[in-house]
């Protein structure tokens, strides 16, 4: 039996029982101005005519959880109109037909379609949840490289279909990719264990209209999908992504004749003629003969598919980039002018070859004609560096010479101190302030495609360099070092000023290495960049080799990238969330520690995911630990979360200071609102919520693996072996400190014959210090906290 209902405008429509459909006669228009629901069990059938979503704040919903979600079903011959972000069917869709079906689904503010085509007319059911879909499973198959964390459907249904996926903005399909192309997109399905490739191709049209890019567009399955082998779909990338794409060339040749294109400008597929001066910002082409030169200014590319010739070159500004797809192709001659961050004297640079000839870049950056302050070449007598060092076979620092450095590894320059425009000063109040950018300027052939980088056959630590004319992904650099070598890159920032005349070893500061794995980087001071996963032209970074063997690793095309964007990786589909903690002394010393969780690693070492400190760093420094072990890592990432988790912090103190201990840049769940982060200080029994502001702290031990500990809960943790003090109280170098869990109001110290030493009246503070100028010995300070309460500490002038 079919019953026919007319649904009025106003009217809102609950559950039905299952056997009972509501239909439509063949002819009826459905204007949907108010509110329909359509709850468990129940269908609200359309089986000819046409459905008008209605202006907002109209609703169509159905229930979406559970095996018996309600549906709103659409005949063969039904159609609907006017789906939008402000209303659209927030729930079940079911298609009684075998052609095209487009699904007017959506969910919280997203209108977010997806196409059907069944085999049969037995009825498929689609629904859109804006949520992310390793929600349900983060494995994925073997060659899918990355996986939405946006958005997922559910297509259900007795018969096979062929499936439609949209995206738009909020999809962030750009960050599934390293490169814009959208060959490697693809629909991927959940079977239950796994996230795998539907064989699919992104649809040149879309379907919503207009061409598909990465801010908007569709792709089709390009087969029929067993339905009932997926409990959803998404969409994800597969494949190398990294690696640009190669396309045949269209045969139609475009010329620049000093002011124009001819016949239009270039797309990719098109050959290309310089027969003029070019400085008309980026393009892309198939090949290009360089009949005079291309200059590209900072932020400018050229993404060619193949070769160039011609006597040409490319003129580069400092930030600019060249893009070659074929690994195979010639190179270009270029012209490139790297400019540094101010630099000081005695400041070095880490370094790299952009040239295919490491002795051609040597020559050029040892003479004055191609280094120089300001860019100011050729004006003062010698080059703007001196003292060049690389690494040799047995892992040591030797003097660079044209023929001991591999393209593919680094050295460092250091910035000449008795050069002009540096003062010739050596008063430090003149030196170590002057600050000048140094430009260098390469010219050359430059690198294209594969590279085969010789290692250092001892352990320890290595240079390698970019010597590619655009940025690297430090990424899938780390995947091509290999395992013999630790995955974390440390960044030189040349932070801190030379403390000496000179450019001894003891003249810097290992603090002032940034550090980067696959999970994030930390800076290496508070006003310093944090690595952003790229590495760019002529720089070049530190690794640690692990293994005493030779081995070589091979950089490729794979590596490089336009625009030096961050990305999204396998990696990073399963991170839940991270968080960064900074310590601060009053002295100027500055640590910063990420933390992150992570469901595919341990609370163990895992290579790539947790990175130990640069040693050597003259400042005090905070580190977290792996439990058993005293090694500080800068970077950890930690199992799946569990609020039950505590990572224990180790503080090594190198000065008189007191210490301040914040929290910075939270993401994925710790930005939910949901989890706190304490601070838990074991000593004074303290828990603080870094939320609410920052720490500070007065510390006598170093180093100290056992006072400060991060925990999510703030009493269950109490360590019931540590007996938590109201004051401690300590003496170095002259000054003594405390630091109590209350407020203090006066301290007393004495000797041991009893006779008071010292009186500190009115501290109102829980955080004390002042000089200590007595004898060396044993002292008892009697602390009186606002409450009464007294506290005695033997302390230790040491001097």
């Amino acid at each position: 039996m079919k019953n026919k209902y007319l649904l009025k405008p106003g009217k809102t429509l609950w559950g039905i029982a299952a056997s009972l459909a509501l239909g439509l006669n063949a002819n009826a228009q459905v204007q949907n101005n108010q509110n329909i629901y359509v709850a468990d069990y129940g269908v609200f059938s359309l089986t000819q005519g046409n459905f008008a979503f209605g202006a907002s704040p109209a609703l169509t919903q159905t229930s979406k959880s559970g095996a018996n979600y309600g549906v709103i079903a659409f005949g063969q011959n039904a159609t609907w109109s006017g789906a939008s972000d402000s209303h659209y069917l927030n729930g079940y869709a079911r298609y009684y037909g075998n052609s095209f079906f487009l699904a007017p689904v959506g969910d919280s503010g997203t209108y977010a379609p997806a196409g059907i085509d069944p085999a049969a007319t037995s009825g498929v059911d689609v629904a859109y949840f804006k949520t992310n879909p390793s929600a349900l499973g983060t494995t994925l198959d073997t060659g899918i490289s990355a996986l939405s964390g946006v958005e997922y459907w559910k297509v259900s249904g007795a018969t096979n279909a062929k499936i439609t996926l949209t995206w738009r903005a909020s999809s962030n399909i750009s960050g599934l990719m390293l490169t814009p192309s959208l060959t490697y997109v693809t629909i991927l399905g959940y079977d239950g264990a796994k996230w795998v490739e539907i064989p699919s191709f992104y649809d040149v049209t879309n379907i919503l209209g207009g061409t598909s890019d990465t801010t908007s567009g569709s792709i089709t399955s390009t087969a029929e999908v067993n339905l009932s082998a997926y409990q959803a779909f998404t969409i994800g990338a597969k494949g190398v992504a990294s690696c640009y794409p190669l396309v045949a060339s269209s045969g139609t040749t475009k010329t620049w004749n000093g002011s124009s294109w001819s016949p239009s400008a270039p797309t990719i597929s098109d050959p290309v003629v310089i027969n003029g001066n070019y400085n008309a910002g980026s393009f892309s082409c198939y090949s290009v003969v360089l009949n005079a030169n291309i200059t590209l200014a900072n932020g400018q590319t050229l993404d060619v598919v193949d070769a160039f010739t011609g006597s040409g070159k490319i003129i580069m500004a400092s930030e600019a980039s060249v893009l070659q797809r074929n690994a195979s192709a010639a190179a270009p001659k270029i012209e490139l002018t790297k400019v540094t961050n101010p630099m000081r004297r005695f400041d070095y640079a880490f370094l790299s070859s952009p040239l295919n000839n490491f002795g051609t870049f040597f020559g050029q950056i040892t003479s004055a004609a191609n280094a120089a302050a300001n860019g100011n070449f050729s004006t003062y007598p010698a080059s703007a560096f001196y003292n060049y060092f690389t690494d040799n076979d047995a892992g040591n620092s030797v003097t660079v010479t044209a023929s001991n450095v591999a393209v593919g590894r680094g050295f460092a320059a250091t910035v000449n101190p008795l050069q002009a425009p540096y003062s010739t000063s050596s008063v430090a109040g003149s030196w170590f302030t002057e600050k000048y950018p140094i430009h260098i300027k390469a010219e050359g052939t430059t690198n294209n495609g594969d590279i085969n980088v010789p290692m250092p056959t001892a352990v320890g630590w290595v240079r390698i360099g970019n010597p590619y004319p655009s940025p690297i992904n430090a990424n899938k650099l780390l995947d091509a070092l290999g395992d013999d070598i630790r995955k974390t890159i440390y960044y030189w920032t040349f932070n801190t000023p030379r403390q000496n005349w000179g450019s001894n070893t003891a003249n810097y500061n290992n603090a002032d290495y940034a550090t980067f794995n696959y999970t994030g980087g930390v800076a290496a001071c508070p006003t310093c960049q944090e690595p952003n996963g790229m590495i760019a032209t002529m720089q070049s970074v530190y690794v640690r080799k692990l293994n005493p063997s030779p081995i070589t690793f091979t950089m490729t095309n794979c590596l490089r990238d336009l625009n030096g964007n961050n990305v999204f990786f396998r990696e990073a589909s399963q991170l839940q969330g991270k968080f960064k903690v900074n310590l601060t002394g009053s002295s100027g010393s500055f640590s910063q520690i990420l933390v992150a969780y992570n469901s595919s690693t341990t609370n163990g070492y895992d290579n790539g995911y947790d990175s130990p400190r640069m040693s050597g760093a003259n400042t005090s420094e905070i580190n977290s630990l792996i439990s058993g072990q005293t090694t500080g890592y800068a970077i950890q990432t930690r199992q799946a979360f569990d609020d039950t988790d505590a990572v224990p912090l180790q503080l090594i103190k190198r000065q008189n200071e007191t210490f301040t201990i914040s929290l910075a840049d939270t993401q994925g769940i710790f930005n939910s609102g949901g989890i706190t982060i304490y601070l838990h200080d074991k000593h004074l029994g303290l828990f603080h919520d870094l939320a609410t502001g920052s720490y500070s702290f007065v510390q006598s031990t170093t180093p100290d693996n056992d006072r400060f500990e991060i925990v999510y809960r703030a009493s269950s943790l109490d360590n019931p072996d540590i007996k938590a003090q109201h004051a401690l109280a300590f003496i170095n170098n002259q000054v003594f400190s405390a630091q109590s869990k209350n407020t203090m109001a006066q301290i007393s110290i004495y000797d041991l014959t009893g006779r008071l030493i010292e009186t500190f009246s009115n501290i109102n503070n829980n955080l004390f210090s002042a000089p200590f100028i007595h004898a060396q010995s044993v002292y008892i300070a009697k602390i009186k906290l606002e409450d009464g309460t007294v506290v005695n500490q033997k302390v230790i002038n040491n001097k």
